[in-house]
């Protein structure tokens, strides 16, 4: 049975808009549940089912099929793709699942070639984070591929798929389990019937992984290689594969699993190791005599300076606030400091009282709120308004005092990934209305006014998805930070591009403007933070310390602290002057995406993955 366009299944809660694919045992569909979200449903083939030889086995296999949701439901990760629902049509089972937009790291591959080591290492360590997960829930992916690790469209976010053939493990015990395998990702004993299992088996795969999209290769099969028949070293195709990360794909692909590191945990250790060696956890200065060029730039740690009132305080975590149900993407502290703001991947805009915590309003719980993850929010200056980007290609603006949804603006046609107001001094016009700016994955920055759904200016010239925007505090410039690599400053009355700032080596994620408007800051994906001279277009320093991408850098309001949000789950907070350290924290469970001060300056917020807020507060 084929499923039609426009066909309600589980009593219309869920309507089929095309067939996405089919495999040997199973079919994909695409579908919207009742709030209009695109899902991914998963069932199995009627027409095998059905076969002479299958029939004896049907119900194992309807088992087994339910078996994988409840494998899939019970591991929660940022990259994991997300079960909705499980439920019987016609008497097959079906999965519905997170739909992923964006395309598989094989698809990726094919496009581009090979991918950069910075990019493949960051996917890399997402998938092994998603796996650890998996592995302490007692389970193996036994399908580690590129083929089954989806990539969000626009962002860096690996996502695994796919657990058809996931199994429990206890480990190094002899287990039997059914021998099937990808050749050139599988290890040797999984193409045995009963054999020792452990972690080492989907360290394999990964290892695998991380050859083949480094290469553009197919790893020799395990059955295949011997000692007279060695696999082929991954330089041997991309001599700009490091020796670490080299050396680190051989030894999690030995076809001995007593050889291989015993978890994934032990291989990214291999693999990320030497980091701490190649690039020193202090700053990097660069040379005055080097500013010209980012070749040969040389770099000498900071001179030390005794530390200020300011910079010797302590920071401490005095709350968590629970209330989201998925990932906290974007957090927004009001003008008077009394309340929070936070998006979230569960689609949902919430304020909060900041003294306290409590919950004080959800925004659009009836129809009217995002259909999609919400990605920023901000508060307007004089903390009337508040409004709030989401992937569902909207803008929205909300009243604070009542909650209510003011406008709804629409104009990119990909996700919104940032908002932010314009300067009280400059944004507000007498029956106008006051600006504010939004920033796209369609690659634009779009001028907008409070009193009309009209866009008012659309900035273009960045070549990918623009991840971050700031206005400098006297209303006049925009700073932006995009995937293509680079940060743009702009002209706002007229629109043009006034500088291009170039140094980063993968995405911007973030991007910040001191209060006194003279420095720029941008943290990226390449784990590094920037200080960038507004006036002589130059940059001042390069700040490394965090292990992860940086997605988010704030400014004290004084100016002389910068903190930043991490994926290696960590707030950093640095002295703006020297960019030396002042501390690190590191209650958070999972990826930090978001960071904002008070207006006075000693409270820090701070919301992620872990789906929480939480509240720093100098000590």
């Amino acid at each position: 049975m084929v499923w039609n366009p426009g066909q309600q299944l589980f009593g219309g809660r869920y309507i089929i808009v095309g067939k996405l694919g089919e495999g040997g045992i199973g079919m994909t569909y695409l579908a919207k549940n009742e709030q209009q979200e695109l899902r991914v449903i998963k069932t199995l083939r009627e027409e095998l089912l059905n076969k002479a030889a299958w029939k004896p086995h049907q119900a194992k296999l309807k088992q087994d099929f339910r078996d994988e949701a409840v494998r899939l439901a019970v591991c929660r990760h940022p990259h994991i793709v997300q079960i909705e629902n499980i439920f019987d049509e016609d008497n097959l089972p079906c999965i519905v699942m997170e739909y992923i937009e964006g395309e598989d790291l094989s698809n990726r591959v094919r496009r581009l070639g090979v991918l950069s080591e910075t990019e493949a290492l960051v996917y890399i360590r997402q998938v092994g984070d998603a796996l650890k997960v998996i592995h302490n829930k007692g389970l193996l992916h036994r399908d580690i591929k590129p083929r089954n690790i989806m990539i969000r469209a626009n962002k860096n976010e690996a996502v695994l798929i796919d657990f058809g053939i996931a199994r429990e493990f206890i480990p190094n015990a002899v287990q039997r389990h059914t021998v099937y395998r990808t050749p050139g990702f599988a290890p040797p004993e999984q193409y045995e019937l009963e054999a020792p299992r452990g972690e080492y088996i989907d360290v394999y795969a990964l290892a695998a992984t991380l050859y083949n999209i480094l290469t553009g290769v197919l790893p020799r099969n395990a059955v295949d290689r011997s000692p007279e028949n060695p696999l082929e070293s991954p330089q041997q195709y991309n001599p700009n594969i490091s020796n670490r990360v080299n050396e680190a794909i051989l030894r999690g692909m030995d076809l001995q699993p007593h050889y291989r590191p015993q978890s994934v945990q032990q291989w990214l250790d291999l693999l990320f190791g030497e980091e701490a060696e190649l690039t020193p956890p202090h700053l990097l200065v660069s040379s005055p005599n080097a500013r010209q060029s980012h070749i040969g730039k040389q770099f000498v740690p900071p001179t030390p300076t005794p530390p200020s009132s300011e910079t010797s305080l302590q920071w401490q975590c005095i709350r968590t606030i629970t209330g989201h149900s998925s990932m906290v993407h974007a957090v927004a502290i009001s003008p008077d400091g009394q309340a929070i703001a936070s998006g979230s991947n569960d689609n949902t805009v919430k304020l909060w009282q900041l003294s306290n915590g409590k919950l004080i309003r959800t925004f659009g719980r009836w129809f009217s709120g995002h259909s999609n993850m919400v990605n920023a929010v901000a508060f307007s200056p004089d903390g009337q308004l508040l409004a709030s980007a989401s992937s569902d290609e909207t803008i929205k603006l909300w009243q604070i005092s009542t909650g209510k949804e003011i406008s709804t603006f629409k104009g990119h046609f990909n996700w919104v990934n940032a908002v932010t107001f314009s300067p009280l001094s400059s944004s507000y016009q007498p029956g106008v209305g006051r600006m504010f700016a939004s920033a796209g994955a369609d690659g634009t920055i779009k001028l907008w006014l409070t009193s009309t759904v009209l866009e008012i200016g659309t900035f273009t010239g960045h070549t990918d998805s623009v991840c971050s925007i700031v206005f400098s505090p006297d209303g006049q410039l925009l700073a932006s930070g995009s995937a293509d690599c680079s940060l743009k400053l702009w002209q706002v009355s007229t629109g043009r591009e006034m500088h291009t700032f170039t140094g980063h080596s993968f995405f911007v994620n973030s991007v910040a403007i001191s209060p006194n408007g003279q420095i720029l800051a941008s943290g990226s994906a390449d784990n590094t933070i920037k200080l960038w001279n507004i006036n002589t277009k130059q940059e001042i320093i390069t700040i490394a310390g965090h292990s992860d991408s940086v997605w988010s850098v704030a400014f004290s309001p004084n100016g002389q602290l910068l903190a930043s949000g991490s994926w290696d789950r960590t707030i950093k907070i640095w002295q703006v002057s020297t960019g030396s350290e002042v501390m690190t924290l590191s209650e958070h469970t999972s990826y930090v995406r978001s960071i904002a001060f008070s207006p006075n300056g000693k409270i820090i917020v701070t919301g992620s993955d872990d789906d929480t807020i939480k509240i720093w507060r100098q000590a």
